[in-house]
């Protein structure tokens, strides 16, 4: 394999190939380190026939992520800025580079991967699966602007020395969701974001704070909406209605705001009148199972769920032995915990254990339930293979039971 890891001195030629293939600006300055907390991985075109040297002809970055997943966190490999160079385009490099990235990722011991997909079908042909996608609604000022206020809460600015006040309410407030990242150093900085963010935090007259509200103003031109919301966190309905109150306020600079949401986001139920919208083009989020023992292993079982099955999911869209997606695990359950031990029956002289029922999934299969939210029916009805027998079936279902998979993290 021709894969490698880009160094320093690759980084300027791999910003190149990142800017013609995704748009935005790039200036060609001096090398410098890629970002702590990533991997770039690629492929010189100096390799390849008609290459040059100082070229990167594929190259990929693998962000070493944490994500919320069944009330544990999981390691992730969130891969970004996945491109091709158009002189090597065609020549089976972009087959190359996936499959060296997902053994990357088993390398690094990330059990699950997340991408936004520029063109979903060649990624699930590497076994990444559709999963969810950003939600964002358009919504008018004048809707929020007769909210009541509501008592016992204030407002106060966001600063670098309430930061820490911030990410924990984050982090309180998303633990029980799927798919949301921890944002932990050194990739989320500790410090206020730059790019014109701004937040607001609700307290209550004791300082106790309650949620926020974070936005970047943004120039609003030919109609569009003047302001970005990136998230409204509360504790309580109330809380959620003091921040929504609090946005109507910039009804005196523009009409409408963007507001982006979880899947099942409770917000959504306190959004006052009829005018929100959805948002078009909304960024696909694919999950692809990297350790698949690993990631049951960081889930949490629900209370009271005690039992075994056995679980076979099969691999073919990689070589086999690129991660440890494939193969089969007596799962059990039991004081909340999740084990995946490998199958004894399935080793030379081993016992079987008194299981459940035996469940067997696809890859595809395994990437949408291990990520929470649906059953094995909706993976069957989605044309996947998810069977197993009925008391299985059950089994996992109530394992995997949880909200659907949000993100409002891009990169």
């Amino acid at each position: 394999m021709r894969v490698r890891e880009l160094t320093v001195d690759d980084n300027v030629a791999y910003r190149s190939l990142s800017a013609g293939a995704f748009g935005g600006g790039f200036e060609a300055v001096e090398s410098r380190p890629f970002s702590a907390g990533e991997t770039a991985i690629g492929i010189g075109s100096e390799q390849l026939p008609g290459g040059a040297p100082g070229v990167v002809a594929a190259g990929a970055r693998i962000r070493h992520d944490r994500i919320t997943l069944g009330g544990g966190v999981v390691d992730c490999g969130g891969v970004s800025g996945l491109a091709v160079h158009p002189a090597h385009r065609g020549d089976g490099l972009f087959r190359e580079l996936i499959t060296a990235t997902i053994a990357r990722c088993a390398q690094e011991e990330l059990p699950m991967s997340m991408l936004y997909p520029s063109h979903p079908a060649i990624y699930r042909r590497a076994g990444y699966q559709v999963v969810a996608s950003v939600q964002r609604l358009l919504v008018p000022l004048v809707d929020l602007q007769h909210l009541p206020k509501v008592p016992d809460r204030r407002l106060v600015p966001v600063t670098g020395a309430s930061m820490p006040r911030l990410h924990g309410l984050y982090r309180e407030l998303t633990t029980e969701d799927n798919g949301m990242l921890t944002r932990e150093g050194p990739l989320f900085p500790a410090g206020l974001p730059s790019g014109g963010w701004s937040a607001l935090l609700l307290e209550d007259h004791d300082g106790v704070a309650h949620g926020y509200v974070s936005w970047t103003r943004t120039p609003g031109e030919n109609g569009g909406a003047g302001l970005e919301v990136h998230e409204i966190l509360g504790r309580t309905r109330e809380d959620r209605l003091a921040l929504l109150r609090s946005l109507g306020s910039w009804s005196t600079v523009t009409e409408s705001v963007v507001l982006r949401v979880r899947t099942e986001d409770p917000v959504l139920d306190v959004l006052p009148g009829s005018g929100a919208r959805p948002v078009d083009g909304l960024p696909l989020v694919m999950m692809r199972v990297i350790d698949t023992a690993a990631a049951f292993e960081a889930r949490r079982a629900p209370a009271g769920l005690v039992g075994a099955v056995r679980l076979v999911v099969e691999d073919d869209t990689v070589p086999e032995g690129t991660c440890r997606s494939a193969g089969s695990w007596l799962l059990s359950a039991a004081d909340g915990r999740v084990a995946a031990s490998p199958d004894a029956a399935s080793s030379p002289g081993g016992d079987a254990a008194e299981v459940l029922g035996t469940a067997r999934w696809d890859i595809h299969a395994a990437g949408l339930l291990l990520m929470g939210g649906r059953t094995l029916a909706d993976a069957r009805r989605l044309g996947l293979s998810a069977i197993a027998d009925p008391a299985a079936e059950q089994f996992l279902d109530a394992l995997l039971a949880g909200p659907r998979p949000s993100v409002l993290d891009a990169f």
